[in-house]
């Protein structure tokens, strides 16, 4: 079983509206509602994948009752810490004239020094029987920038292998712990190194001084250009096959997924690199609803994988 810990959960709300405009009213439909957050979103995707997984991490009020209700729904159980507030909502909105979609994210509500100690102890009954944890997203307001950090020394201290998705000081702290594997996309890696990263050999370097900050495997998404995935011993470049994309919602997330799944099975990097660029794939043409193992599969058929060591 592999365990995801969400911090900052949300219900995931998405609209379409022809021609929007800041500073003017718009009419929108409503194209869906679900669970959201970047761990139960890779909770999701592992489920789709046949993984068993449970989901980990806090959530309140009448809103977070309706995001445990919909995983358990969806089959995935869920050991969560009740905190009080609202669990905050994100806004995707689409433009189908214009192609582009804008996000609107809230804070979401506020942890005390007890709900994290809560989780901690969950964290460590749970790492004891899950071979891999994964730890995804923003903190809420309250939570230390260094609380990744110390929930991977415990999952790392029980044996299980770890997998770190946010950004910014949460990111640095969490690499310094040693995580197995991370994944920025450039504007995250760019945030912490404070340098850009245009043209491949800038992204090579700047997935070495990655793996120097302390994790084993640095896999840099660059959403429709792909990614590359490095350890200490192998680099790995992927072009994504050619789709008609619906929503880049949760693609990030399904990456995660099949590299979580991949782990699991103790995939070499680059087939577990095709893998997560096909799930990336499958998630965009599909509207984010999830795809499941063959359908991904027949994706990853498509992507183009080359050994960047060697040109």
């Amino acid at each position: 079983m592999i365990a995801t810990v969400t911090l900052n959960p949300a219900l995931d709300k998405s609209l379409t509206i022809p021609g929007f405009a800041a500073g003017r009213t718009n009419r929108a439909s409503i194209g869906r509602v679900e669970a959201g957050g970047k761990g139960i979103n890779v909770a999701k995707a592992l489920k789709q994948l046949g993984c068993p997984v449970v989901a980990l991490g806090f959530l309140a009020a009448s809103d977070g009752r309706c995001i445990a209700d919909a995983l358990a729904a969806g089959g995935i159980p869920g050991d969560f810490v009740s905190v009080p507030g609202e669990t905050r909502v994100n806004l995707k909105i689409k433009d189908p004239l214009t192609g582009v979609e804008t996000e609107i994210n809230e804070p979401g509500f506020r942890v005390e020094l007890g709900h994290l100690k809560a989780l901690e102890r969950k964290i460590e009954e749970m790492a004891a029987e899950c071979p891999v944890m994964v730890f995804s997203g923003s903190l809420p307001p309250g939570a230390p920038p260094d609380v990744y950090a110390g929930f991977i020394r415990i999952a790392r201290r029980h044996g299980a292998r770890t997998i770190l998705d946010t950004n910014g000081a949460a990111l640095k702290h969490g690499i310094g712990a040693g995580p197995d594997l991370i994944k920025p996309n450039l504007a995250e890696v760019e945030e912490i190194l404070g340098e850009g990263t245009e043209g491949e050999q800038q992204l090579i370097r700047a997935a070495h001084r990655l793996l120097a900050l302390g994790t084993r495997v640095v896999v840099i998404s660059m959403g429709p250009d792909g990614a590359l995935a490095a350890s200490s011993s192998e680099l790995w470049r992927a072009h994504p096959p050619s789709i008609r994309a619906s929503s880049s919602t949760g693609a990030g997330d399904a990456m995660v997924a099949a590299f979580a799944f991949a782990m699991t099975r103790e995939m070499p990097l680059g087939d577990a690199l095709r893998l997560a660029m096909g799930a990336a794939a499958a998630s965009v043409a599909t509207d984010g609803s999830g795809a499941e193992l063959g359908s991904i599969q027949d994706f990853s058929s498509g992507v183009v994988l080359r050994d960047a060591d060697k040109g």
